[in-house]
């Protein structure tokens, strides 16, 4: 038979059976004129939000909110481990080979690196199929595993120990015989750090320091799943600052990065601050980050800021917007056009499709146009707290500049103590009727308080959301930690160096050619 090309593969597969395929279930409650295909979990119950639609030419697929459309051939390779035959560090382009030809029931020639035997299941993430190897404080010998992982990407034993209780390397074997290990970190969910229901996935490093294989192991959650560590073990809703990254090392890279800038600081309070670092929780997307992961934490974390630790390029400037906007209460959606704009289109009250351009990426004005930042959230509140005579006390502020609703509660409790002090001090009210005039005044100073406590809650809480990305030099934080700048700059450099070495040239050429007319002066001279 002639072998199959990419062509062939998108003119003859339908994307509709690859998601099947891929673990999916079509969901019959939203139409079939958008066809929709939804992932079920172990109970039985379709896991929200992880969900794709299947485009009206019927070709492609996306998953909102995003609005990035994958045909057979891309989303096989940004999906790889939805597919029996994939194994840790193997290539796309012959992944994409093996499966749709198995689709299309087309004989294909497998190395023997390649799982042959196994079974297309609908299966979900089991932690007893691996063996794991813990990282153990007081055992070097359980260390000495992981120093292949942790070397090359500049990350010291002492932050290591610091997150110990939040990684382990994760040893499978396979049915043609090869164990697989990788340095595995656990996905939970905010709502249920006792249950792992994924793990994020890097395998060792090549002689060069690149990662040879990265992803999420089979049947991961990583929709509702995140991998979540504070390493003083402070519980989420007491967390004062959530740190948000797009992977692990990046989390573990930026504590070390700060921890280092606090102990060479004598300036600063570094003992009170690194106790701070040390309560704080570090949360690592695993990737692109979906609203499911972004609800589910602000709502374990009430009291906290929130820093916006993204890598610092179109997406990661993207993530930080849908995070914002999650956190705002809004719906919408986003993407990047081809041209590299950032298009923003909100449908809370009205549709509305805002365009941002990434060059000129100012978070917190950008959040102004959008509505959603700290400001416009508060705005009702921002008046008063300004107007605080001492800002330890919340009640010291202009009671004329309260919102409406707080402004009647205190009315209320401003005339029930102009009553109660009248009744007390003008000797004509009987003690009982007194103390009911004072039981009024309690009530309505109780509500007026509760009421004010809760708005300033709600005024701070908005408030912490920090855009916090590495140096302008790096993509990410992993990079800065090992000073590997950008390539644009890498580029430059080279384009200054072949820029040298041109010029060079040029005055060797003059040299030479200075030389040749030397020679042929003195060739004259002598003849």
């Amino acid at each position: 038979m002639a072998e199959l090309n990419y062509e062939d593969f998108m003119r003859r597969i339908n994307i509709q059976d690859l998601l099947i395929d891929a673990g999916y279930s079509l969901n019959r409650r939203d139409g079939l004129r958008y066809p929709s295909y939804v992932r079920m979990g172990s109970d039985g119950k379709r896991v929200r939000g992880d969900k794709f639609i299947v485009t009206g030419n019927g070709l492609c697929c996306f998953q909102p909110p995003e609005q990035k459309n994958y045909n057979v051939i891309s989303f096989i390779k940004e999906h790889p481990h939805f597919f029996s035959e994939y194994t840790s560090g193997m290539n796309t382009d012959r992944l994409v080979n093996l499966v749709c030809n198995r689709l299309l029931n087309h004989p294909v020639d497998r190395r023997s690196s390649i799982v042959t035997d196994r079974e297309r299941s609908k299966k979900t993430f089991d932690l007893k199929e691996y063996e794991r190897l813990e990282f153990r404080g007081d055992d070097w010998n359980s260390q000495k595993a992981f120093y292949p992982y942790f070397k090359s990407r500049g990350i010291t034993l002492d932050t290591q120990r610091a997150f110990s209780n939040h990684f382990f390397i994760t040893m499978r074997e396979t049915s043609n015989g090869k164990t697989y290990a990788n340095l595995s970190f656990p996905l939970r969910k905010p709502n249920d750090l006792e249950t792992i229901v994924g793990l994020e996935e890097r395998g060792r490093a090549k002689a060069e320091g690149k990662t040879i294989y990265k992803g999420m192991a089979a049947g991961s959650n990583a929709t509702e799943g995140l991998w979540i560590a504070c390493p003083s073990g402070e519980v989420l809703d007491k967390a004062k600052d959530v740190y948000w990254f797009e992977s692990a090392y990046d989390a573990m890279a930026f504590y070390q990065i700060t921890k280092n800038e606090l102990n060479n600081d004598k300036n600063r309070d570094s003992e009170k601050e690194l106790s701070l670092l040390d309560k704080s929780v570090f949360a690592s997307t695993g990737g692109n980050p979906s609203i499911h992961q972004f609800k589910g934490m602000i709502a374990e974390t009430p009291e906290a800021n929130h820093h916006l630790c993204f890598d610092r390029d179109r997406a990661g400037q993207m993530f930080a917007i849908n995070f914002a906007l999650t956190k705002a209460g809004k719906t919408f959606n986003t993407h990047v056009t081809p041209k590299g704009k950032l298009i923003v289109v909100e449908t809370t009250d009205k549709y509305q499709q805002h365009e941002l351009n990434p060059e000129l990426f100012e978070f917190d004005r950008l959040l102004k146009i959008l509505g959603a930042d700290a400001q416009t959230q508060r705005s009702e509140m921002t008046e008063y707290m300004e107007s605080l005579r001492n800002k330890e006390d919340i009640f010291s502020g202009e009671e004329y500049l309260l919102p409406p609703d707080l402004l009647k509660a205190y009315e209320r409790y401003e005339s029930a103590c102009e009553e109660y002090h009248s009744a007390k001090y003008s000797g004509l009210v009987c003690q009982e009727d007194l103390e009911d005039i004072g039981d009024e005044l309690r009530t309505s100073y109780q509500a007026y308080k509760a009421s004010m406590k809760d708005a300033v809650s709600q005024y701070e809480s908005v408030r912490g959301t920090i855009y916090q990305p590495c140096e302008k030099e790096y993509k990410d934080w992993n990079d800065q930690l090992l000073g590997k700048r950008i390539a644009a700059e890498e580029d430059n450099a080279i384009d200054k160096a072949s820029e040298n070495n041109v010029a060079a040239g040029n005055r060797s050429k003059e040299r030479d050619e200075e030389n040749n007319k030397e020679e042929e002066r003195t060739y004259h001279f002598h003849r």
